[in-house]
């Protein structure tokens, strides 16, 4: 009965996390502030962990000097109240939560890494279905507004609709699948199933492909220069011909690709600010990095504080000088997770989050077989963070955090197993 009761323990515990993960396409209510699904459960199970387990000092310690920062700024004018408050209230009660969500696990963040890995293969799956759908035009398979209202049809790609499953763009699909991108690109080199089997590991990557996403690209280029153990000179050739391919495929055969390469060329090479260029992806890039920038200028230690980069884009934005648009581009994410922090944390956040992402990473390991787990999680997250300081910049989008606190904690494994098998080799 015991073993009964912990299976559904499990179970439940299992799509919890998969829900909070993954639910950011359907929204209660947008004012006066996005209220997604998995709010229930922070709200409803978050101050019983609290209570329970209190509330652990190295969050208070993490949140502390944003929290300083914040306010400080709020008295300057250069954030506003409410949404710096909004930002950090949210931030904390989410790394609590996947904070807790550990020490319910007894910090087994493997076993939270694994759940991950299925839940992106889950991810896949339905966009596998969204693809054959559309391809006999099932429309209920492949358009997905009629149950999520935070979610939308891309059309274009490969095969008339860029794959973005149940999240809401398809580079988010791309981003969130990558560390499953990595695992399956090692799968087929080594000729081995990890976490999943070999020809589940040609579907991820084709899924992947299917977003045609440039990041999405990256990612796979990126864990092939990884999963080869080793980045030599051979190696990266292969990855840049399979890349240099695959981007000249998809350039001449999907207008919408080459559109985005074409603009981002114009805007970046050429300095073309002409409508062809501006009104798309591309130009929120630039424009973001601009408004960055500039922000780093004024504030270059410690930013402008938690959610100030909309305040920052209204004062630096190019459609106010350079161009005369009445309309605005991700106001408030910045669209890149290294964008944002250069605006809102300034050195100090952007250097921490980058000796995390660095110091973390475990490249080579030794031939024994208790150190390969950690080697492969900590590169299949840190394609993922790569990913997302590149080109995402919600700091709590599709549980970001708890892949921070895995990959974190994963080193520290790492480290303590590597000290216990000196002190047996002695």
């Amino acid at each position: 009965m015991n073993s009964i009761s912990k299976i559904s323990s499990e179970f439940k515990l299992f799509w919890l996390l998969f829900i909070v993960l993954f639910s950011s396409g359907y929204v209660f209510f947008k004012v006066p502030f996005e209220f997604y699904f998995h709010y229930i459960f922070f709200l409803t199970l978050l101050p019983i962990w609290v209570l329970r387990y209190g509330i652990p000092k190295i969050i208070i310690k993490l949140l502390f000097i944003p929290l300083i920062i914040g306010l400080v700024h709020i008295g300057l004018g250069n954030n506003n109240p409410f949404t710096f408050f909004k930002i950090f209230g949210g931030l904390s009660i989410t790394i609590m939560f996947f904070y807790h969500f550990l020490i319910i696990k007894d910090f087994d963040f493997k076993k939270l890494f694994s759940w991950y890995i299925k839940f992106c293969y889950f991810l896949v799956l339905i966009g596998t279905v969204q693809v054959i759908s559309f391809l006999i035009d099932f429309e209920y398979g492949y358009n997905f507004n009629w149950i999520l209202n935070k979610w939308s049809l891309v059309k274009g790609g490969i095969v008339g609709i860029r794959v973005n499953s149940i999240l809401s763009e398809p580079t988010y699909l791309a981003t969130v699948v990558s560390p499953l991108v990595y695992i399956s690109v090692k799968n087929l080199i080594s000729k081995s199933d990890l976490y999943i089997k070999k020809y589940q590991s040609i579907l991820v990557i084709v899924i992947s492909i299917l977003t045609t996403s440039s990041i999405g690209f990256f990612g796979i280029l990126l864990s092939l220069l990884l999963a080869t153990n080793t980045i030599r000179l051979r190696y990266l050739f292969i990855g840049l011909f399979i890349s240099i391919s695959g981007f000249l495929v998809t350039y001449n055969n999907v207008p919408d690709f080459r559109a985005r390469v074409d603009s981002a060329f114009g805007l970046w090479i050429e300095d073309d600010f002409s409508a062809k260029n501006t009104n798309n992806s591309s130009f929120v890039l630039y424009n973001n990095l601009h408004i960055a920038l500039e922000g780093l200028k004024n504030n270059p230690l410690f930013g402008t504080g938690l959610g100030s980069h909309e305040v920052a884009f209204k004062n630096y934005t190019l459609t106010k000088s350079v161009i005369k648009y009445d309309f605005e581009f991700n106001i408030k994410d910045g669209n890149s997770l290294f964008i944002r922090l250069c605006t809102e944390t300034g050195l100090l956040g952007l250097v921490f989050i980058l000796l995390l992402t660095i110091r973390c990473f475990i490249y080579r390991v030794p031939s024994a077989d208790i150190f390969q787990e950690n080697k492969i999680i900590s590169q299949s997250i840190f394609v993922l963070l790569i990913l997302t300081l590149i080109r995402q910049g919600n700091y709590m989008l599709n549980g970001l955090p708890l892949m921070f606190i895995i990959y974190y904690y994963n080193y520290i494994d790492y480290k303590n197993l590597k000290l216990m098998h000196v002190s047996d080799d002695t």
